[in-house]
């Protein structure tokens, strides 16, 4: 089994769970439909309806969860000895990594794509030109979290254990992120909080890339998502090696 089979297993995978696929689907067309409509007629940000000042928000959370999500494979390889028999095949363990981490960016990005196409669906207008910078930042954010799954999973031995780990760790940056408000309303305190975040700046780079506004200057945008990705890269690389 090489780099090509893993990634081939975690996508037949996805492909055969497909409650998992939907279920990750409502959430997002949730926020969407009723939340989005519901105050879009009362907000205004720099005339952006709220629906369009959402939808890259929605389009990291949903990015995030099904990329920390894509862990739990590894844990559930553990619980049934898959993953030992993985382990002791003649391959690299980085071979078994850069599989699973393939097939996690590429499932976080098809969930992206779903949303886009659900939001043009609901009238958010994307123009040609913004779709490869929200697939460059769509890109950069699963592969930073798919990582993080990793790491975590690595260290986990239960499925209950992993998903209350990672919802401890996820939700305090989501809502932090400024994926849902503006963070320019927010009590100077928590703007340093924000600042710290850095699913921030993924969020600021996907609503620059989406509608043409941010809060912080898109190169350190850029710059935060590169070195947090890599950074996680390489814990998570390191603790699935020693796992």
């Amino acid at each position: 089994m090489n780099i090509y089979g893993v990634y081939l297993r975690e996508i037949i995978r996805l492909w055969r769970q497909k409650v998992r696929l939907i279920t990750t689907i409502v959430m997002p067309l949730l926020w969407l439909g009723i939340i989005g409509n519901a105050f879009s007629s009362i907000f205004k940000f720099e005339n952006i309806d709220f629906i369009s000042f959402l939808t890259p928000g929605i389009l990291i959370m949903t990015i995030v969860f099904t990329a920390t999500i894509s862990g739990i494979t590894t844990v559930f390889d553990r619980e049934f000895g898959f993953l030992k028999e993985m382990l002791v095949a003649p391959i690299k363990r980085e071979s078994i990594l850069i599989g699973k981490l393939l097939g996690g960016v590429t499932q976080s990005i098809l969930q992206g794509i779903i949303i886009i196409l659900l939001a043009i669906f609901m009238g958010v207008k994307f123009s040609l030109f913004s779709i490869p910078g929200m697939l460059l930042a769509m890109f950069f954010v699963s592969i930073a979290f798919v990582s993080l799954g990793l790491a975590v999973a690595s260290k986990i031995s239960s499925m209950e254990g992993f998903q209350m780990v990672m919802n401890f760790m996820i939700q305090p940056m989501i809502f932090l992120s400024g994926a849902f408000y503006p963070t320019s309303l927010l009590p100077d305190w928590l703007k340093i909080l924000v600042k710290l975040n850095p699913l921030s700046y993924g969020v600021d780079a996907m609503r620059y890339f989406a509608i043409g506004i941010n809060e912080f200057n898109i190169i350190l945008d850029l710059a935060v998502l590169i070195i947090f990705s890599i950074f996680l890269i390489l814990i998570g690389g390191y603790l699935f090696r020693k796992s």
